[in-house]
């Protein structure tokens, strides 16, 4: 990759995604292609004009400076960004006070009185508000299938994933982070490719959109409803047998028919109206040409390319269903001596593959495991694991596959 690829993807453009981070408060936001009063972001009560970090570098903090048009709006106040070149975190100011990061320093002397609601608005107004623009994303881990990073950073490395070779994912609640996180292992202008499959209409891209990949990339990504799949890819294979046999029939059933026979004759007569009937229907077939639905032809493209060559490894998230009957289905794509990792946020399904598993002669090295992830708070001479956190993990099951 060159210095200006490089740098043109450092440079937030328009239809960029981006995460604003205001104190704790984080939000993805798409810049809309169209301007003029189209880029503005809801941040609580208060409307915030975007047009100022076009053309800017991600990692740019800017000052949250109020509007002349602020006169009692219905939705809260507006403002407009300007950039700053310094900015002092809550942390940087709490060094300054004479209280210190605590109030073990703080004499209660009387002088101190309450600040009316009025005297709190025009502090919170004049105070330090510019944030950082951070490629960052942080979502409730249910709304995601209870897939947490150390979860996620695990599927990635028992999946063995590379920048060459083909890759089968399943996932049908994560938002498409597992794809986003799958193909940004993969990496640019590599060889690798990714086959998403997903149990709806519509696959979950929400986070791969927000990656903000190149077309290069995401051309390497298909994504496949995974019946369609399944139908399309064994409907071929039955389609070719069935040639060779009526091929075969063809040949034998054969036979001639005398000129002067009825059946003839009947043929004879019949023959203007199917030559009628024909060149009208060409004519029609020409004048609307058809067109082949984009979900088709992806379709297509992944059962050729699952044909062509095995799968390097093999990945299943199932957030709402059994994993039984899916991990039945796809093992046949994976090649000999390649990893499989399922994931699913509770036990007892998985024990169930674990069981199916094991009587299979063609499966080795198989283990069920669970992870525990707990933060750690490192403050001035004191450190203590983080008391609100989640517990939830989730559970996997790899293995390999062998002749």
């Amino acid at each position: 990759m060159s210095a200006a690829d490089t740098l043109r993807q450092d440079i937030i453009a328009v239809g960029s995604y981006v995460i604003v981070q205001r104190q704790k408060y984080r939000k993805l936001y798409k810049l809309p292609a169209e301007n003029g009063g189209g880029n503005m972001l809801a941040l609580g009560k208060e409307r915030v004009e975007m047009s100022a970090i076009i053309g800017k570098p991600f990692w740019t903090t800017f000052k949250m400076i109020p509007t002349n048009s602020n006169k009692k709006l219905t939705n809260g106040k507006s403002y407009r960004l300007e950039e700053v070149h310094a900015a002092e975190s809550l942390d940087d100011l709490k060094d300054l006070l004479p209280s210190g990061m605590d109030n073990r320093k703080i004499t209660d002397d009387g002088t101190s009185q309450k600040l009316s609601t009025q005297e709190i608005m025009e502090l919170r107004e004049a105070g330090k508000s510019g944030r950082e623009i951070e490629i960052y994303f942080q979502q409730d881990h249910v709304k995601i299938g209870s897939l947490r990073m150390d979860s996620l950073a695990q599927i990635l490395s028992y999946c063995d994933v590379k920048s060459d070779g083909l890759y089968l994912l399943y996932d049908s609640g994560s938002q498409g982070l597992a794809a986003a996180s799958l193909l940004t292992r993969i990496g640019a202008k590599t060889s690798g490719r990714l086959v998403y499959l997903h149990p709806g209409n519509m696959a979950q891209t929400t986070l791969i959109r927000a990656m903000n990949f190149s077309n290069e990339q995401i051309n390497r990504l298909s994504t496949v409803n995974i019946y369609s799949l399944m139908r399309m890819y064994y409907q071929d294979a039955m389609e070719s047998k069935e040639s060779f046999g009526s091929r075969d029939a063809s040949g034998d059933s054969s036979k001639l028919v005398d000129p002067d026979s009825p059946e003839a004759q009947i043929q004879c007569n019949d023959s203007p109206n199917l030559l009628k009937r024909k060149h009208s229907d060409a004519t029609v077939s020409s004048m609307v040409p058809k067109k082949k639905p984009k979900w088709l032809s992806e379709t297509q493209s992944a059962v050729d390319l699952l044909k062509s060559c095995k799968v390097e490894g093999l990945a299943i998230l199932a957030a709402k269903e059994h994993p039984l009957n899916i991990v039945k289905g796809l093992l046949p794509f994976l090649g000999t001596s390649r990893p499989f990792v399922i994931f699913h946020a509770y036990r007892e399904p998985l024990q169930e593959v674990y069981v199916m598993l094991k009587q299979r002669c063609d499966v080795m090295n198989i283990r069920l495991l669970s992870n525990f992830l707990r933060s750690y708070q490192v403050l001035d001479d004191r450190t203590h694991p983080d008391i609100l956190m989640n517990d939830v993990g989730g559970y996997l099951l790899v293995g390999y596959l062998v002749n």
